[in-house]
């Protein structure tokens, strides 16, 4: 797909975006992680019971007993690219007697093949863009039911040749053991997460400094792990808390923005098919500020086959299908999971 980019009409407009889903700067760090987080409608913050990724909630990291390593490619409509690697461990510290957990994990994500424009229509050859998103995160049990966890997180992004940021941010979470099979989470993500491009190497003393600010996320949720190993239930609530900003007329009048949220409803399944084979399926972001409540549904399904290469190993392959409201293609991820003790 061939595309337009002026450069300075993207930096000029994208403080000003409306309060709606996706709209906001960092979009690609709120799509989800991994095939088995998309197929289940990304309801994971509290899914103490399945194989963890940091990315959901930082204190989900102290359950995962086996090491886990995920790596996943999606293929996305608009020449857009959206990529995952995972590591999560369980560990143990002061000899045996507290548990702890790491994650680590890095979503990239970009767009290739705009056709790059001047404000004049003159020709700047074929351009692509990039963010990234490395996260290294802790959890701590606190209790024999409570855990807590903190993941640091660093952004870089390239939005031109010469226009790139970079930027940190934190994520906060905690897991409460409700019982043997239920499990309550709650984590708030990207705190302080925010872009700042400047341009004055592209346009000299006419170039601008522009800050776009991610929203922070607010996730809770419980996890049902079914009986006789079935499988897991999962439901999430959200809310997107959408940042303040200022726009500047031509006569130079600044108008503020009002703090604004957006609340969201998720839920997911997995069923255990078999000891080898799982089916998936979930729906995300059904949206309660909407007056469409189902139009910006992303329902999904998707299938994992495992094998065991021996006591300690065991690789899987995963596969998602997740639809987006405004693509006629659905999102597809292939994943590849490594287990071992």
């Amino acid at each position: 797909m061939r595309k337009y980019l002026i450069i300075i009409i993207v930096l000029v407009f994208a403080g000003s975006a409306n309060a709606q889903l996706g709209s906001y700067a960092g979009t690609f760090a709120r799509l989800g992680f991994g095939a088995r987080g998309l197929s289940m409608g990304n309801a994971m913050v509290s899914d103490a019971f399945g194989d963890v990724v940091g990315y959901y909630n930082p204190s989900l990291s102290v359950f995962q007993e086996q090491g886990v390593v995920n790596l996943g490619y999606t293929f996305m409509s608009f020449d857009r690219k959206l990529n995952f690697v995972s590591f999560a461990k369980q560990f143990k510290l002061s000899q045996g007697k507290q548990t702890a957990g790491i994650s680590i994990s890095w979503l990239n994500a970009g767009v290739t093949n705009i056709d790059g424009r001047d404000n004049d229509g003159r020709s700047l050859g074929v351009l692509s863009t990039y963010e990234n998103q490395l996260l290294m995160g802790m959890g701590f049990m606190l209790s024999p039911q409570v855990s807590a966890g903190v993941g640091f997180k660093l952004y870089l992004a390239k939005l031109y040749e010469e226009v790139s940021t970079t930027r940190t941010a934190v994520d906060l979470g905690i897991t409460y053991l409700a019982a043997k099979n239920i499990s309550i989470g709650l984590a708030v993500r990207d705190i302080g997460a925010m872009y700042k491009w400047e341009t004055s190497k592209v346009y000299g003393n006419n170039g601008t400094v522009t800050e776009n600010k991610f929203p922070t996320i607010v996730d809770a949720g419980a996890s049902y792990n079914l009986p006789k190993n079935l499988g897991i239930f999962s439901l999430g609530v959200g809310t997107f808390i959408n940042p303040k900003f200022e726009t500047k007329d031509e006569f130079g009048v600044v108008t503020k923005s009002e703090q604004k949220y957006n609340f969201t409803v998720r839920f997911g399944g997995e069923i255990n098919i078999n000891e080898y084979v799982k089916v998936r399926a979930g729906i995300d972001r059904m949206d309660l500020n909407s007056s469409d409540f189902f139009g910006n549904i992303k329902p999904g399904a998707g299938v994992s086959v495992s094998k065991a290469f021996s006591k300690g190993v065991t690789l899987g392959v995963d596969y998602s299908f997740q639809l987006e409201p405004y693509s006629q293609k659905p999102m597809q991820n292939i994943g590849i999971a490594f287990k071992f003790k």
